[in-house]
């Protein structure tokens, strides 16, 4: 019977436990992260917001690789 209630015990701390460190160790991957700069600026290209040389001028300091394919 003492048995019962330890194995409680040990399950009323561990599960809260757990979900917190779940919690804290997840990924953020609810959406896009590192390309979303870049993607608002390919719609604002695509909807003529800016023209050809703004867009190519802005891509080359948001890529990388400076801009080149």
């Amino acid at each position: 019977m003492m048995l019962i209630g330890l194995l409680w015990m040990a399950l009323l701390i561990a599960l809260p436990v757990y979900i917190v460190y779940w919690l804290t160790t997840r990924s953020p991957s609810d959406g896009p992260t590192e390309d979303s700069a870049l993607a608002v600026l390919q719609e604002r290209y695509a909807r003529g917001e800016i023209d050809d040389e703004e867009f190519e001028r802005r891509r080359a300091r948001l890529t990388p690789d400076g801009g080149r394919y």
